[in-house]
């Protein structure tokens, strides 16, 4: 009797947690949420204390919070910018765009984990470069993880290797 009260605990708890499970990292958890997968304001960003997180951006784009690293110019026009940076997403495993703007320069993604999907929410704001004549362009790109603390680096790495694809593509063209 005990056994079976046992089993019948250990399966209520097992799925219990394959509901948690798909219900959390499912294809419909990526609808916009108040936090994940609506766009980003970069002027009002302000980051979380956890590590799992990683920004670049312009000097002077997100007033609130400090960038990790500082976003470079490229020499091309906004929605040239855009296109390469696309043509980088494109070539990213499980990789999702979730939103874009009517003028295609502020782009909401969502990258998952191979083993497990966890989500992480991806933020791309595509500018011209202040006091340009519309020839030169900059970007702000904002990673972060849904689950957890620490992401070891994750973020870090998509967004500087993205960031590397992106000023190859652009030299390229």
């Amino acid at each position: 009797m005990v056994k079976r009260l046992a089993t019948a605990v250990l399966a209520l708890v097992l799925l219990a947690a394959a509901g948690w499970y798909g219900w959390q990292l499912g294809p419909w958890a990526d609808a916009a949420t108040g936090e994940y997968g609506v766009p980003v304001d970069f002027a009002s960003l302000e980051r979380k204390a956890s590590p799992n997180q990683y920004l670049v951006a312009p000097d002077g784009v997100t007033t609130r919070a400090k960038p990790d690293a500082e976003s470079p110019v490229f020499s091309m026009p906004p929605d040239r910018l855009r296109d390469a940076f696309l043509a980088v997403v494109a070539e990213a495993p499980r990789t999702t765009l979730l939103n874009r703007s009517a003028d295609g320069l502020h782009l909401t993604l969502v990258q998952r984990t191979a083993l497990l999907r966890f989500p992480d929410y991806i933020d791309v704001w595509i500018q011209p470069t202040p006091g340009g004549n519309g020839d030169g362009s900059t970007i702000a790109i904002y990673s972060r993880s849904r689950f957890g603390y620490s992401d070891l680096g994750v973020n870090r790495k998509r967004v500087e290797d993205w960031m590397a694809a992106l000023e190859s593509k652009a030299a390229s063209r």
